[in-house]
């Protein structure tokens, strides 16, 4: 009887340490005022006014905030017939301000009542559910979570999850502080009543903060979330680059997204090309490539730092199926056996990688920019164009359209730091070009006014 016992205890041990997560239906940074879903590349529709805000890393510019007077996102969700029985999860990290009443997200039904959503409301969370009759009849109504899970630590970044199951509603508030409560509602939505999700502002009631916003089409476990959350509170979905220590060349031909995929007694990730978003995929050999869809071991990555972990800006980046290292050698990035060289080691870290430039320039005599932010400024309803280049340089702004029309274009001789704010009325897609003497930036950027 003691092995059995002793057996079973090692099954939940390795349970513990062995937790897939899935990819996102839908997800979307909210890295500022960009309302992009990654999954699928659509926007969601921006209603009112949005503004920027730093994220809970302190990234100026990297999580979004509603006006009061009814600023919201709102998209799709996927279609369920009549009766049919739908999970879903929702997570997102949420700003509790001063406010007393802050709503994150809500659902309307056809006839404009409100049957889904989270709030605050003082201290305490609060969630939007509905009660039917005998005939169907729908009757919206409020309910709160358990005492102990509330905002009292006051100001600050928290993380939520919502897991819609067959079984009932759990709900997971962690707080700045990293304390994870769960409660249980025995609440049961009918997802063919709801169209549409919105986040933000909710009928003259301010919004939160808010930043990684992700639906799942299923419900996540209490391990999932906690393996989520120990993830986010690591690395933000992205954008970010990856640049190589010993080089300082980027990893891809962009910014990546990092979406945590599990957690086999280290955090696992699938990382997303924010261009094209495609997967990096370790081929069989040393090659890399890129695949739309995460179906093996072969897209997934380990990053482990190599730092001061209290930094966490360096790492190396290894294949879960291969075993070997993102490395670059002599300017070709593939997999290599793992060594201690810088070629293995990626840089995360924005001011890490602006002093190895400037290094780089004194050794090579290379001008690549040190920085560039390229976003539309929904408060100032500017795209801000911010440059900084690695020594003065002439350079020219050119703003089109999706079809490749020229809308703006600007010059400047002889600048280090290029800054420039835009005035682009119209909603639409735009392509955002900075030429100069030694390097070619285009940016994709999302105007919602």
């Amino acid at each position: 009887m003691k092995y059995i016992m002793l057996l079973i205890a090692l099954c939940f041990s390795m349970i513990s340490y062995c937790q897939e997560v899935p990819l996102p239906e839908w997800c979307f940074p909210l890295n500022g005022t960009n309302p992009e879903d990654i999954m699928s590349g659509r926007g969601a529709n921006v209603n009112g006014t949005v503004h920027a805000i730093a994220d809970r890393f302190g990234a100026k510019g990297r999580a979004i905030s509603f006006d009061a007077k009814g600023g919201y996102l709102s998209f799709p969700l996927t279609a369920v017939a009549d009766g049919e029985r739908k999970e879903r999860t929702f997570t997102y990290w949420m700003y509790a301000g001063k406010e007393s009443l802050a709503q994150a997200f809500w659902a309307k039904d056809k006839a404009g009542n409100i049957l889904l959503g989270m709030s605050k409301k003082g201290s305490r969370a609060l969630l939007n559910i509905y009660h039917t009759d005998g005939r169907q009849n729908v009757s919206p109504d409020q309910q709160w979570m358990w005492d102990d899970s509330n905002f009292e630590e006051g100001e600050g970044w928290y993380f939520v999850a919502i897991a819609y199951s067959e079984s009932g509603t759990h709900f997971y508030l962690t707080t700045p502080k990293g304390k994870m409560t769960e409660c249980y509602s025995a609440f049961l939505p009918d997802w063919s009543l709801l169209p549409s999700l919105c986040v933000g502002t909710l009928d003259g009631i301010p919004a939160a903060g808010m930043d990684d916003f992700k639906v799942y089409d299923e419900a996540l476990s209490k391990e999932q979330v906690e393996v989520l959350y120990q993830s986010e509170s690591r690395f933000s979905v992205g954008d970010k680059a990856l640049f190589n220590v010993g080089s300082n060349v980027r990893l891809g031909a962009s910014t990546c997204y990092f979406h945590c995929v599990g957690l086999q007694e280290t955090l696992r990730y699938a990382v997303q090309n924010q261009s094209d978003l495609l997967f990096v995929s370790a081929d069989a050999g040393y090659a890399l490539s890129a695949v739309p869809e995460v179906e093996s071991e072969h897209q997934k990555w380990i990053f482990t730092p190599v730092k001061d972990t209290a930094e966490g800006s360096v790492f190396t980046i290894t294949n879960c199926a291969t075993g070997m290292n993102i490395a670059d050698v002599q300017g070709s990035i593939c997999q290599q056996v793992a060594d201690a060289t810088d070629s293995q080691k990626w840089s995360v870290n924005r001011s890490d990688y602006i002093a190895g430039k400037a290094n780089e320039l004194k050794q090579n005599k290379r001008t690549q920019p040190l920085l560039e932010e390229i976003y539309f400024d929904k408060s100032a309803k500017r795209i801000r164009v911010y440059v900084q280049f690695a020594e003065a340089e002439n350079a020219k702004v050119k703003v089109s359209d999706i079809q490749g029309r020229l809308l703006h274009e600007l010059s400047f001789s002889n600048v280090t730091l290029l800054e420039k704010d835009i005035k682009q009325p119209a909603d639409g897609i735009y392509v955002v070009t900075v030429e100069s003497d030694n390097c070619r930036i285009n940016r994709k950027v999302f105007v919602n006014n």
